[in-house]
């Protein structure tokens, strides 16, 4: 697949099971985007604030900012989206603060349901339209979306809002937004998985619903933090065939390497080499699982060995997204 074929539609919408790494995926394709030439936003819906900390910056607000070459980051809100609504539908600049604050916006939404996500996905088709002739007209609009249980809800509020709604604006504005999420011209969902039982599980379920119960097209799957291959086949098999009494092989093969090995250290290597093995082995079972149960191809991105994701690691990973999308 050709780079600029993967980054065709403009909205790439990131989900996937909490704790698989989809804002880290998400902040990787910002980067994918951001090298080919395009002026990248990427948005945060949930507010947890993990975005900025993986770029090195402070907390996003809702005007756009550029938080890397390329990239600009940005927090939707109900809250703001609903002011920017009505400022630019009836010219409402100096509404009073009561009908845009929290609770206000609580009560609305607790009245008419999937009205938060109707705000959310307003400001996305707002931001794809290029309305209002600002600065921050963008090439991409990346969503780090909420996870897959609630971004099912999050997809699906437009349709319930128009099959609610026989005319009127807000029914004509669903329309307009449920064009946009089945178009996947304009729109993919990326999914993000863990290469584990629960993660596959519900990562098959959600690219299942996406399709049958609102009609969007699913794009790539991400396998996340998958182990690399760390032995050849001779390798693994002097590893399985290793002498029970080692002291003397541990003194060799540590010679080779510049390194003094005594028994013990050497045993706790082993059995860190043992362990990730293993891991690896329960992996790719569930990796096979994964590409059996879904339409869409799905690419491996490592695990990373950090103690904390930084710059650096989203970078990495984009590396590997390029190489692995253009392998498709």
């Amino acid at each position: 697949m050709l780079l600029e074929d993967f980054l065709k539609p403009k909205i790439l919408i990131v989900s996937g099971k909490g704790g698989v790494g989809k804002t880290t995926v998400a902040a990787a394709l910002a980067l994918v985007a951001a090298r080919s030439g395009d002026k990248v936003c990427i948005a945060e819906v949930d507010q947890k604030g993990t975005l900025p900390r993986l770029f090195g910056g402070s907390d996003l607000s809702y005007e756009p900012r550029e938080i890397a070459p390329g990239v600009w980051g940005m927090n939707i809100v109900p809250e703001d989206s609903l002011a920017e609504y009505l400022e630019v539908q009836y010219h409402m600049k100096r509404i009073s603060k009561a009908f845009t604050g929290t609770h206000f916006v609580d009560y609305i939404t607790t009245a008419a349901p999937g009205l938060k996500d109707i705000l959310v996905l307003g400001k996305i088709w707002y931001l794809e339209q290029d309305r209002g002739g600002r600065s921050d007209s963008f090439d991409t609009i990346i969503v780090d979306a909420p996870a897959a249980g609630h971004m099912l809800t999050f997809l699906s509020a437009p349709v319930g809002l128009s099959d609610a709604l026989r005319v009127g604006p807000v029914r004509r504005q669903s329309d307009w937004l449920i064009e946009m999420l089945r178009d996947p011209d304009r729109t993919r969902v990326h999914l993000v998985t863990l290469p584990e039982e629960m993660p596959v599980v519900e990562t098959l379920e959600t690219s299942a619903a996406l399709e049958k119960h609102i009609g969007i097209e699913s794009g790539v799957v991400f396998a996340n933090a998958v182990y690399s291959e760390l032995l050849s086949e001779k390798e693994e098999s002097m590893l399985q065939n290793l002498p029970d009494e080692n002291g003397e092989w541990a003194l060799a093969a540590g010679k080779e390497v510049g390194l003094s090995l005594d028994d013990e250290d050497l045993d706790a290597l082993l059995g860190y080499g043992h362990f990730l093995q293993a891991r690896r082995g329960i992996q790719q079972e569930h990796l096979v699982r994964l590409r059996k149960g879904v339409n869409e191809p799905v690419v491996e991105l490592p695990f990373l060995f950090s103690a904390g994701l930084a710059l650096p690691d989203i970078e990495n990973l984009a590396d590997v997204i390029e190489e692995q999308v253009q392998k498709l």
